[in-house]
């Protein structure tokens, strides 16, 4: 911080002026008033204070004179540098007790603000860091440096875990307190915050004390282990958009649990597939029908419990089966039938 600011300069006069009962002023390191209790004051050269930067001691006026009032006019010296000068407006006989506690004042605010900025650069570039490391399939000679600059280890086993919010409302030092020193939190984007969390043995106890923390959480995704973090980041994105897709009924989910269906996705001509699903689309409960072969589906065909999640008696919930059954020609209740409906309803739901 080589140059007093306006908007430093601001600050001090405020907080200053708060402690004592006389107008204070700042002036940059040409003797110019940046900042003032009297703004009529501001822009003037300050003689005063251009004496004290000169000699680098304190300047006290007893006659107004060349744009100078009474009053005690103090270097403020950061990094033995005289970067500016504040000054107290007044009887130096009256003003003098408080030249040293202005002076202090004015000091450590000065040095609270470098550190705060410096503490914020190095936020930003291990965040610039993490964004990196979430994207890249390989880790060159500069990367591996940054990495040992920032004082991450990326020899530890690591798993990616998003985390989806309802909301744009999302408190990160939250989400830090219950993380290992050697976690990291990025904000991907508005709604989901990416952890690069540990692998060990406890990392879902972690990631359940985060939901418990939370009542705004919508799902979270867990990729897996992998030695190039992207891959598993990658994996992630995608157990978030099946979730979502596919309105999975859970609030975890591990990419293990749905790569059955990132795979089937992926596969080439599904028309026959699509084709079991727009039956049951063109008639007039469709939707209706769709949902409940959602529901026996994520719900392990358990009849009582699907009818208890759709709030439907288990009559009704067999009639629907059947209904399902008729339309497309295939049987819930028979495994084979249910895995090709199931294959169905996750091309359907992907495509769309």
């Amino acid at each position: 911080m080589n140059n007093l600011t306006e908007v430093y300069a601001k600050q001090i006069v405020e907080k200053v002026m708060n402690v004592i009962p006389y107008n204070i002023n700042m002036m940059n390191n040409e003797g110019i008033i940046i900042s003032s209790g009297d703004e009529n004051r501001i822009g003037y050269l300050h003689e005063g204070a251009l004496k004290a930067i000169l000699n680098n001691k304190i300047v006290t006026i007893y006659k107004e004179k060349g744009g100078s009032r009474p009053g005690v006019n103090m270097p403020i010296v950061f990094q033995n540098s005289v970067i500016g000068v504040i000054g107290i407006s007044g009887s130096p006989n009256k003003v003098m007790p408080f030249a040293s506690l202005v002076k202090i004042t004015a000091e450590l605010l000065l040095e609270q603000e470098y550190v705060f900025n410096q503490k914020r650069v190095k936020e930003k570039i291990k965040e610039e860091f993490l964004y990196q490391w979430a994207y890249v399939s390989e880790y060159d000679d500069t990367f591996l440096e940054r990495a040992d600059l920032l004082k991450i280890d990326l020899n530890l086993e690591r798993i990616a875990v998003i985390i989806s919010f309802k909301d744009k409302i999302i408190n990160v030092d939250i989400i830090k307190a219950y993380l290992c020193t050697t976690e990291y939190v990025l904000r991907f984007n508005q709604e989901d915050i990416l952890i690069f969390m540990k692998w060990d043995r406890d990392f879902l106890n972690r990631i359940n004390n985060i939901k418990s923390a939370f009542i705004n959480i919508n799902k979270i995704a867990i990729g897996s282990k992998n030695k190039f973090f992207a891959k598993s980041v990658k994996e992630a994105r995608k157990v978030i958009s099946i979730m979502k897709k596919l309105d999975i009924p859970y609030d975890i989910c591990k990419y293990e649990d749905v790569k059955f269906i990132d795979i089937l996705s992926k596969q080439k001509d599904n028309k026959k597939l699509l084709d079991i699903i727009e039956k049951l689309k063109k008639d007039g409960k469709g939707l209706e029908l769709i949902e409940t072969l959602k529901m026996y589906i994520f719900f392990n065909g358990e009849a009582s419990v699907v009818a208890k999640k759709m709030y439907i008696h288990r009559n009704s919930l067999n009639y629907r089966l059947k209904k399902i059954k008729d339309i497309t020609g295939k049987n819930p209740k028979k495994t084979i039938d249910l895995l090709e409906l199931y294959a169905a309803y996750v091309v359907y739901k992907l495509k769309i």
